[in-house]
């Protein structure tokens, strides 16, 4: 028997990779972004496994009744019709193969803010070696306490490297109770928001966006932070309020931000944001790296191997009937990123 796995809207960089390692017993169906919704929904209808995309149409969902598993290639699945999926009674999965990468991205944000790298390059663009340089107006990561918000995947791999890489302090705001034996690892401590809004250095923020996180970070939370602190953002740009955050580093209330998730994408480049020096800015890019695609094409193939031999696929995020004799613990409908 010969499964058919469709691969709807794909993202470019996946799919030489996923046609160059499909396993015997398997046709792989590319559909391009663009393609017609009717013949994606004909195509979808016998279909046995789904890879998909963003944005595609909920009636290819829908189409695709038969289907025993959906895979979804990112991580952040707020714009997926979670209702029609659900209704679908298969497990559906996203993606949780980028955390090192945005961990190691948002540690970039931090030393590249504290040392203020962009704007020393673009001054020596300039011509002007070291013009009255102010050595208070740096600052190292050793020793700094590190405020991480939202301790999922990311947060995890975020207070590993400051902690054993850099000698820094770690403390975490998580809705989530986190195991002690998970904080320990690294010597993190639970604090309230309020405690890691004042007590840290720099404070990192990994939240995937959900109805507890969305405006999480306001006026009055920015208002806590340390004069010379920064704040980094990997998660979701709808955490934080962005425009009391540009007026927190315009009137110096704190020292800058790293930023690679806005809460309107692309950044507009009329953006006060992209004018302040003390903010770094990366265009919603963290998660990308070769490394991460080779894992993304590994979880595919893993996880609809691990469906046909009876078992629940890794990052499940629906609810679903197809996996009720399964373990409780092997059914996972986190929403951490």
């Amino acid at each position: 028997m010969t499964y058919k796995v469709l691969f709807v809207n794909p993202l470019q960089d996946y799919i030489s990779r996923l046609q160059d390692t499909v396993p015997a017993g398997f046709e792989l169906k590319v559909m391009p972004p663009g393609s017609d919704v009717a013949e994606l929904c004909q195509e979808a209808a016998d279909a046995d496994f789904l890879i998909s995309g963003i944005e595609v149409p909920e009636e290819v969902f829908r189409a695709a009744k038969d289907a025993k598993f959906i895979q979804y290639m990112s991580s952040g699945y707020g714009q997926l019709p979670k209702e029609v999926l659900n209704d679908l009674g298969i497990p559906v999965a996203q993606m949780k193969t980028h955390s090192i990468s945005v961990a190691e991205h948002a540690v970039t944000l931090i030393l590249s803010t504290l040392r203020r790298i962009p704007e020393s390059l673009r001054l020596l663009r300039e011509g002007k070696w070291r013009p009255d340089l102010d050595e208070t107006s740096y600052a190292e990561l050793y020793g700094k306490t590190v405020g991480i918000i939202g301790l999922g995947n990311i947060g995890r791999w975020v207070a590993r490297i400051v902690h054993y890489g850099f000698g820094a302090n770690v403390i975490f705001y998580d809705h989530e109770e986190i195991p002690l034996t998970v904080s320990e690892l690294f010597g993190a401590r639970a604090v309230s928001l309020e405690e890691l809004m004042s007590n840290a250095d720099i404070v990192s923020v990994s939240l995937p966006l959900n109805e507890q996180s969305e405006q999480l970070i306001g006026e009055q939370e920015l208002a806590l932070m340390k004069p010379n602190g920064v704040l980094i953002n990997v998660g979701r740009g709808e955490v934080i309020d962005e425009q009391a955050l540009i007026d927190a580093i315009r009137t110096g209330r704190i020292a800058g931000a790293g930023l690679d998730v806005y809460m309107n994408e692309p950044l507009d480049l009329n953006s006060e944001l992209l004018q302040l020096e003390q903010v770094v800015c990366t265009p919603h890019m963290a998660g990308v790296g070769w490394e991460n695609v080779e894992r993304r094409i590994q979880t595919v193939w893993q996880n609809i191997d691990t469906v046909l031999h009876g078992g629940a696929p890794s990052g499940v995020i629906t609810q679903t009937t197809r996996l009720q004799d399964l373990a409780p613990h092997q059914n996972s409908t986190s929403t951490r990123i």
